[in-house]
């Protein structure tokens, strides 16, 4: 039965860390979008680091999803093992 308890401790970290990745990956993502606003020149022509800082706040944008969702399932499988644990012990 204790190795149910450490499962649940190593679900719950995993999910904070994934939340905290989440988190960091947004943040970046929001500060590409912020850069690409202002790389343009002249007459509102993009330059070529526009599409660069837009490509980047995509794969970023992505990366913060699948974190998002890593962390909702992880953190349902520790709600799942915890409820587990006390009902058997």
């Amino acid at each position: 039965m204790p190795i149910v308890i450490v499962v649940t401790i190593a679900c719950a970290v995993l999910g904070a860390l994934s939340l905290f990745g989440a988190t960091v990956a947004e943040t970046r993502a929001n500060r590409a979008l912020h850069d690409s606003r202002s790389s343009f020149v002249g007459d509102g022509n993009p330059t070529s680091s526009f599409f660069a800082h837009r490509a980047r706040h995509d794969r970023l944008h992505r990366l913060n999803t699948r974190l998002l969702i890593l962390s909702a399932v992880v953190s349902l499988a520790a709600t799942g093992f915890a409820v587990y644990a006390v009902a058997i012990l």
